[in-house]
């Protein structure tokens, strides 16, 4: 049996893909299992996922049916105890991420890398509370001059060790299958975007732990490879939307308002920011515009799990 399962759900991104399984092919002597679930591309990826020199399994879908949803045809169809859910856009730079399976395993808990740009550059991959005090605090307290004790606990993608945290980017999880099949793992009712942020909501719940693991393992994640394609203006509204939706079902609504209006704070002070550092501050500006443009909240049906 391969010592754990890779599941990579796949639309229009057979290049990336091509690149990432050249790094698992460099780095991952031990050959875990790589499951690939297609969302209906028509760039041929079976053939990339050919090159691989471990078991392989390809999956294709007959309608693309949401980055959630095809993610857990992958783990139910996985043959190893601990799972990894990896973006086709991911890049593997060393053999570390056999450490955060183990990590995984061990703790029974959800665990995370350090992604990085292809800068090198780090890319914010793990979050504290999403509603409560630490919005307002991280609104008013920007990260850079927080203390270290703090800034750990509201930004702690910004830590150099694993540690405990509220939720983890969904662009590289590992953990134990069962505690997955347990959860859903993502619910399907959310086709792209805040997946994971409910999938970290939902395993705290459930007494799953999440661990933020930039000591045990980095990855290089390159970003919005199939949604640049399906979203060309961006999807900063989408975005808004699911998470409103989402924590406005974990939390109700009177939180889940009070947690909107501190990030809309947050965005307007970052904004301004930059722009008296004179700084870009394109992103900036036009997710604070979906913030603000966000006024309905989607009512999501019950959470699975």
């Amino acid at each position: 049996m391969a010592p754990y399962s890779i599941v990579v759900v796949t639309w229009q991104s057979a290049p990336v893909l091509q690149a990432l399984v050249a790094t698992m092919n460099s780095h991952l002597k031990s050959r875990p299992e790589l499951i690939v679930v297609d969302n209906r591309s028509s760039d041929e990826p079976e053939r990339t996922v050919g090159e691989y020199l471990g078991q392989t399994r390809f999956i294709p879908l007959e309608e693309n049916r949401g980055y959630g949803a095809a993610c857990n045809v992958g783990v139910e169809a996985a043959g190893s105890s601990t799972v990894v859910m990896l973006n086709p856009d991911i890049e593997l730079l060393d053999s570390s991420l056999n450490e955060l399976v183990a990590f995984a395993a061990r703790r029974h808990a959800l665990a995370g890398p350090l992604l990085l740009n292809p800068d090198r550059s780090v890319q914010p991959s793990a979050w504290a509370g999403s509603v409560g005090p630490s919005p307002w605090i991280g609104a008013l307290l920007p990260g850079p001059v927080q203390p270290r004790p703090l800034r750990e606990r509201l930004e702690p993608w910004r830590a150099k060790r694993t540690i405990a945290v509220g939720w983890l980017a969904g662009a590289c999880l590992a953990a134990p299958r069962e505690a997955l099949l347990r959860l859903g793992p993502f619910d399907p009712a959310i086709h792209l975007y805040s997946e994971d942020l409910d999938l970290g909501l939902r395993a705290k719940r459930a007494g799953i732990p999440s661990y933020f693991c930039p000591d045990l393992c980095r990855v290089v994640h390159r970003g919005g490879a199939s949604a640049s394609i399906a979203f060309p203006r961006g999807a900063y509204g989408l975005a808004a939307r699911n998470r409103r939706a989402v924590l406005r079902r974990a939390y109700g609504s009177r939180r889940e308002r009070a947690a909107w209006l501190a990030l809309r704070l947050n965005l307007r002070l970052r904004v301004m920011a930059k722009r008296v550092l004179g700084r870009d501050a394109t992103p900036q500006r036009a997710l604070l515009e979906a913030v603000r443009s966000t006024r309905t909240v989607r009512e999501l049906p019950p959470a699975p799990g």
